[in-house]
């Protein structure tokens, strides 16, 4: 692998990047499927609806719910509403932080690299969430999915957490799992790194050009 320049800044997306968040999300969203008489989800289809924040989750699982018990209507509202009541007693109860993540994480800030998390989650579930697997002393910024009116793939909380770093756009690498985050990247002239193990819903990335890994540590050999 092509060593690179040591970065200004590293922007981390959350799920499917740095945590397997999927376990708790599918029980957070079978709790509401079942408390709106909707037919039941796997965590391999979850997998294929994270990404795009919470609405659109919520929004996915409850068509396919309708599709197979045959319903309508169902009211996107009381969905959410269900679906955050169960997700808050269940945020990282079986989440797990991705191999390599901490001793990434730890790299880059021992050598001073600022460092940001930028996620599509909301803040009620992504601040628990670092806490609770003792995430959130590696980030001096974190973004979430409804600090601003748009959410990755839009620039706005991209440079939003560049801007709080002290950084400029072609100073440092924004770190995804999916396509959402690497238009994100491109829309906010900021360097691609793509990480082939999240939740991409088998969408490809190719078209952007960014620099693709398997794995957390191979960030370490890039930039080492």
């Amino acid at each position: 692998m092509k060593r690179l320049p040591t970065p200004q800044w590293l922007c981390f997306d959350l799920d499917g990047t740095l945590v397997d968040s999927v376990p708790d999300i599918t029980n957070s969203v079978n709790h509401m499927l079942l408390a709106l008489n909707l037919a039941s989800v796997s965590e391999l289809q979850v997998r294929d609806w994270i990404g795009d924040g919470a609405t659109k989750l919520v929004e996915r699982a409850v068509r396919y719910g309708e599709q197979q018990s045959g319903m309508h209507d169902v009211k996107q509202a009381l969905a959410e509403e269900l679906f955050f009541a169960a997700y808050r007693n269940n945020t990282a109860e079986h989440t797990r932080i991705f191999p390599g993540a901490i001793e990434v994480l730890e790299y880059f800030q021992s050598r001073q690299i600022a460092l940001a998390c930028v996620t599509n989650k909301p803040r009620e579930f992504t601040v628990p969430l670092l806490e609770q697997r003792c995430l959130q002393k590696y980030f001096q910024v974190c973004v979430c999915g409804d600090d601003y009116p748009n959410k990755k793939p839009a620039a706005e909380p991209l440079l939003a957490a560049i801007e709080a770093l002290g950084g400029k756009p072609d100073g440092g690498y924004m770190i995804g799992d999916s396509q959402t985050d690497i238009l994100a990247a491109v829309n906010a002239g900021t360097g691609a790194i793509y990480v082939s193990y999240g939740y991409n819903r088998g969408l490809s990335v190719d078209q952007y050009q960014p620099i693709k890994i398997d794995q957390l540590t191979q960030l370490i050999e890039l930039f080492g």
